[in-house]
């Protein structure tokens, strides 16, 4: 066996024992959602839609906020590489203060979409359960932002078991506070769409208690002092997260335009789409772990100043989020009704998203080769490309496509659904064309000069 394939069994290990853990975090995340969305079909059409009309707006401001933050990736991932204990608890602290900052910045925009929809939408079963959800979810903003950048603080150090731990406590509570609020079960009150709203915000702070605990246990007996803001690094983070930001909104918002295109045909239509997108989103957590992996082992070889092997881990990342979306995209095509049966008894449902799965299915490759390029690319600090490659794709290719096919052509929430493929074909493309061209030139893996990298001729592996 010569060196390059010990090299690249080396690499494959490490990447599957980063990214096993990280993945389940992802998928965990996911589950809470989706355990929101399997009771809210139990309750009614017009709760199972409201509530996926809602959870997609809301989750398209956090996520547009939280891709500002996820310029820490790289940030952390090349001082991990490069062994600089001091930049990287330098980071940490001002990771604190950066959460904060798109707390306040997301809290305000969901609190003026909501004033708009509000403002604009007729009265309906649908506008109750948006707003009974909005209300209360609201809450969990601070929750999930400071435990996103403590999360990708540990994941560069590549300490994420405990991680896994805490989503796997979350969802067996979250499951039992849904059925229990959301269906009145177990002495619990009924409470259904604001019951699923509750639950989801306990178990946020439960999670965010746990990893409080976890991150002091890790620290003790020293625990770094509360820093002051930082303005200029401050204006460092954000102005490489921004970028990332935008990939996040153009992506997700095109998504939730779409949510809303599908609201204006029906409770039957919304549903549906909600359902498929929520089933989408699921198997989309899978490659979004690889995206991690690739931008913590990317990251941290380019901070080692070990340009090879930040390639053979961007690849590597790659393949394996194509292997999985293979297998998801056959279940897809195999067993599209007994899936949707799990979260809907509605014959029209089920038979209408039955459709829209098998264009899901014809996707999952494309998206698996998106969203991993992104993180390989992120890790190199390159946020730029991914949110010109999602504007293209997305709006004058998948969107306008899609709305054609709806509203023109007639073929309704499957037209939309359509474009929306389309458009992540056309991302998969440009970002693969990016990548490969960026691996063919080694001097474009150099490392941000935000540290010092004593140990930069260390070998093995980045953390």
């Amino acid at each position: 066996m010569n060196s390059t394939s010990i090299r690249l069994r080396d690499e494959l290990k490490g990447t599957l024992v980063l990214a096993g853990p990280i993945v389940l975090n992802q998928v965990g995340h996911m589950s809470m959602g989706m355990v929101d969305t399997l009771v809210a079909g139990r309750i009614s059409t017009s709760a199972l839609a409201g509530l996926g009309l809602a959870a997609n707006f809301y989750w398209t401001f956090t996520n547009v906020c939280m891709g500002c933050l996820l310029a820490l990736d790289t940030y952390f991932s090349q001082s991990v590489g490069a062994r600089d204990e001091r930049g990287l608890s330098r980071y940490l602290g001002q990771s604190i203060w950066s959460a904060l900052i798109t707390t306040i910045l997301s809290a305000v925009g969901v609190g003026l979409g909501t004033w708009l929809y509000v403002c604009l939408a007729e009265k309906s079963p649908i506008q109750q359960s948006f707003v009974d959800y909005i209300k209360i979810i609201s809450w969990s903003l601070p929750s999930i932002f400071f435990y996103f950048v403590l999360q990708r603080y540990w994941q560069a150090r590549h300490q994420v078991l405990g991680f896994t731990i805490i989503i796997l406590i979350a969802n067996v509570l979250n499951l039992v506070l849904c059925v229990g609020l959301g269906l009145g079960q177990w002495g619990f009150p009924r409470m259904e769409v604001r019951g699923l709203a509750l639950a989801t915000v306990l178990c946020r702070y439960f999670m965010l208690l746990l990893v409080l605990l976890y991150t002091w246990a890790k620290f003790r007996p020293e625990l770094p002092a509360w820093p002051r803001v930082d303005w200029a690094m401050q204006k460092r983070i954000f102005l490489l997260g921004l970028p990332a930001a935008g990939h996040t909104a153009l992506e997700v918002g095109a998504f939730t335009i779409a949510t809303f295109a599908a609201g204006v045909l029906g409770a039957v239509p919304l549903a549906a789409h909600h359902v498929t997108l929520m089933m989408a989103a699921f198997t989309f957590m899978f490659p979004l772990g690889f995206s991690s992996a690739a931008a913590v082992r990317v990251g941290g070889y380019v901070g080692a100043r070990q340009p090879h092997r930040a390639r053979v881990a961007g690849w590597l990342c790659i393949g394996l989020s194509v292997a999985v979306m293979t297998v998801f995209a056959l279940g897809y095509l195999l067993f599209p009704r007994v899936m949707l049966g799990w979260f809907t008894h509605d014959p029209a449902v089920i038979d209408l998203g039955a459709k829209i799965l098998l264009l899901v299915a014809l996707f999952e490759i494309a998206d698996g080769i998106q969203v991993s390029t992104t993180g390989a690319l992120r890790g190199l600090g390159n946020t730029r490309t991914p949110m010109i490659a999602n504007l293209l794709g997305h709006y004058p290719i998948g969107l306008a496509l899609g709305f054609v096919l709806c509203f023109n052509a007639g073929f309704g929430v499957v037209g939309l659904w359509a474009g929306l493929a389309t458009g992540l074909v056309a991302v998969a493309a440009i970002l693969s064309r990016a990548w490969w061209k960026t691996t063919r030139d080694l001097e474009q893996f150099k490392p941000l000069a935000v540290a010092p990298h004593p140990r930069s001729d260390v070998e093995g592996e980045p953390a």
